[in-house]
């Protein structure tokens, strides 16, 4: 029996990534169909790290605040070597996103939560017990055939389709896109906890013992991931054993009472796929990139992949901006995931050596380093730089180093009274105008900028401040352009060369119809 359906974006795997893509689609009003083929959310915690970007990407799906009652909010990550000396630490508390740049999370809940959230979009669907079988695209589109669980088939035709179906994924291996890197070659032992015993400390540790490398994270409700890496000739089955889990344990905590729930052993990569788009067909999550564990960043990097793609979609969707636009997801991820995966790779060279020598000279640096406390805190700022000041490596916005920038999110003051920045600046793009100042008739009247239809907002309409700390300041007045995902597309000087950086950025992308 089959059947036959048409939608406007086609979302083929219902984990974090996919269902937060839905929730984006579904806040545009886009007609979207979300696929998957297990049954339901998965039962069991995976990702364990969220970061203030993802959080602020929630905060745009209008789900922060249902978020928030369920994760713990920041904590200090700190390294220390087989002799319990501190190696270094990474502060995590600070919101320069309007968020922690790190919190713990319990991955059920937040799928039952972004899952739950799709119900207030009647532009979007949601199949489980649904598998992919095969797709292929043309000029229009994609035509997708679905298995459904009573054994039926469901063609569908979409106007794009997205693969975030994991490391395997069957949309990828579809496209014929290989993915580059390395398997890393050590196993880990991964179990996860429920430990009254143990209490807060550490929220979160590395041991970066030669005899052993390990990490622990707390999680809410006194839940808590362990890791270990197996050494030597050591077998996943006999790290698995009850026995053996205890005499790990025993190290940190009272093993008597702690209650372990799940347990594995893993192995990570380092890859990123050769191309994360082709033709109407995109990928993003694990699909598009896998990154070891080391910097917290695995599925916030997808969560970024979608933050990066729904908008676009959504304008190219409603005609407002051209087809190029969407080749630009490509152009500003791929080179952003492949960063986070060679930070993710760094900590791990820092974290994992098992030669001595190896790890005695790690030890030496540090050690050198600790001796001056400035340098030493710089070290710390410095592993944390691509959480809290993000940057696109290249893409849509002015390359003359005014765009390419995420935007701060302090706390201002506005008419109903302090609020996160990002609640006044409305969906789409936004000009920030500096006080006294009006938008030229000559910009109003530009094509881009037309198209574009920003939200205006002046210093007065959140308390008179809008300098963010200086980011907003330069050499002349200048109105600041965002894009709908919080990055800057530019600096439109006031003064002179105002349509100019229009026409740049319109010279890429011109809207249809003009």
């Amino acid at each position: 029996m089959s059947a036959s359906a048409s939608t406007s974006v086609l979302i083929v795997g219902a984990g974090p990534v996919g269902l937060t893509l839905a929730n984006l689609l579904g806040s545009e009003g886009v007609a979207t169909l979300l696929v998957e083929r297990n049954p339901g959310c998965v039962p069991e915690p995976r990702a364990v790290a969220l970061d203030g970007e993802s959080l602020r990407t929630l905060q745009a799906a209008g789900l922060a605040d249902t978020v928030l009652g369920d994760i713990r909010q920041g904590f200090v990550a700190d390294y220390i070597n087989g002799d319990g000396v501190l190696l270094f630490s990474t502060d995590l508390t600070a919101r320069p996103y309007g968020f922690c740049l790190q919190n713990s999370f319990d991955q059920p809940t937040l799928e039952r939560q972004l899952l739950a959230g799709l119900s207030r979009f009647p532009c979007v669907s949601v199949r489980h017990n649904t598998e992919l079988t095969r797709f292929e695209q043309d000029a229009d589109g994609v035509t997708a055939v679905l298995r459904e669980g009573n054994g039926g088939e469901l063609t569908t035709r979409a106007a794009y389709m997205v693969g975030c179906d994991g490391g395997r994924s069957s949309v990828r291996q579809g496209l014929g896109i290989a993915m580059a890197g390395d398997r890393l070659p050590q196993q880990w032992l991964v179990i996860d906890t429920v430990d009254t015993h143990l209490g807060e400390e550490p929220a979160c540790r590395f041991y970066c013992d030669p005899r052993r490398p390990a990490m622990t994270i707390i999680r809410p409700g006194a839940e808590r991931r362990w890791e270990w890496m197996l050494v030597g000739d050591e077998r996943s089955e006999d790290l698995l054993e009850d026995a053996r889990i205890r005499e790990l344990l025993a190290a940190h905590t009272d093993p008597d009472k702690v209650g372990v729930y799940r347990k594995c052993v893993y192995s990570f990569s380092a890859v990123v796929a050769e191309r994360f788009s082709k033709g109407r067909v995109f990928l993003a999550g694990d699909a598009a990139h896998m990154t070891p564990p080391f910097a917290g960043q695995g599925l916030n990097a997808g969560i970024r992949d979608v933050r990066n793609l729904s908008w676009k979609l959504a304008q190219v969707l409603a005609g407002t901006l051209p087809v190029d636009l969407l080749a630009t997801y490509d152009l500003e991820r791929r080179e952003a995931a492949k960063a986070i995966v060679d930070l993710a790779v760094a900590l791990g060279d820092q974290i994992q050596p098992t030669d001595p020598v190896a790890a005695a000279a790690r030890d030496a640096m540090f050690a050198g380093l600790n001796t001056d406390p400035a340098a030493a805190a710089g070290f710390g700022a410095d592993a944390v730089a691509p959480l809290s000041d993000v940057r696109l490596p290249r893409g849509w916005f002015m390359a003359d180093g005014s765009g390419g920038r995420m935007l701060p999110q302090p706390r201002v003051t506005g008419a109903g009274g302090e609020v996160l920045l990002d609640e006044l600046l409305g969906p789409g793009f936004t000009a920030l105008v500096p006080a006294a100042a009006a938008v030229p008739s000559d910009v109003r009247s530009h094509r881009l900028w037309q198209a574009m239809a920003p939200t205006l907002l002046h210093p007065g309409d959140c308390g008179g401040d809008l300098s963010l700390a200086g980011f907003l300041q330069g050499d002349e007045p200048a109105i600041t352009v965002v894009r709908p995902d919080r990055f800057v597309l530019a600096r439109i000087p006031l003064a002179t060369g105002a349509t100019a950086v229009l026409d740049t950025l319109g010279a890429a992308l011109v809207p249809p119809g003009t």
